[in-house]
């Protein structure tokens, strides 16, 4: 692998999936502040008697909170919302509806609008439909082609699947391909 081949595919993954950035950050900060907050209690603990004494008022105080479920099944609630968000963040690929690929010296990286305007075209083109009645899905892994005819006109499915694959194979790119033909059509 030649070095521009090593730059596309670290360009082409920044552009194609998401950064994690802001719930990073977000995270750390909370954590160095839950912490800050901590040890700077634990040394007022040690040093000062008199914050010992208030520190068990607060404790008695959230007790008799503990005491009203819905403040404290409240509370829960959010806490856990936000611990699923913030897992989800963590764990969700993250993918931006991109596809990249390198060919020899150039590299290139393709939106899945762009690709599914192209797929979508073509359909219409090779059945005869409208192309406002032609609408393409591009999942991760499969093409999902819907037809809805006109009244009257009947629309070969596979010359469809055809033309998705003729023109995936033209862009470089490759799918599992859906096509699904409306039973009842519009009157044109």
């Amino acid at each position: 692998m030649t070095n521009e081949q090593a730059t596309y595919r670290r360009v082409l993954r920044r552009e194609t999936h998401s950064p994690r950035t802001a719930p990073a950050v977000a995270v750390a900060a909370v954590g160095a502040v839950v912490l800050l907050a901590g040890l700077a209690g634990g040394v007022w603990w040690l040093v000062d008697p008199s914050f010992r004494a208030s520190a068990a008022r607060w404790f008695d105080g959230a007790s008799a909170l503990a005491a009203q479920p819905a403040a404290a099944i409240a509370v829960g609630a959010v806490l856990v919302l936000l611990a699923v968000l913030l897992l989800a963040l963590a764990v969700l690929p993250g993918r931006r509806s991109r596809r990249a690929r390198i060919a020899d010296r150039t590299a290139l990286l393709v939106d899945d609008g762009v690709i599914a305007d192209a797929v979508a075209a073509a359909v219409a083109r090779r059945t005869g439909a409208e192309r406002g009645r032609v609408s393409v899905t591009m999942g991760r892994r499969t093409v999902t082609v819907r037809i809805v005819p006109t009244s009257g006109v009947a629309v070969d499915p596979a010359a469809a699947e055809s033309a998705v694959h003729d023109t995936l194979a033209e862009v470089g790119f490759s799918s599992a391909t859906r096509v699904v033909v409306s039973t009842e059509g519009v009157v044109a």
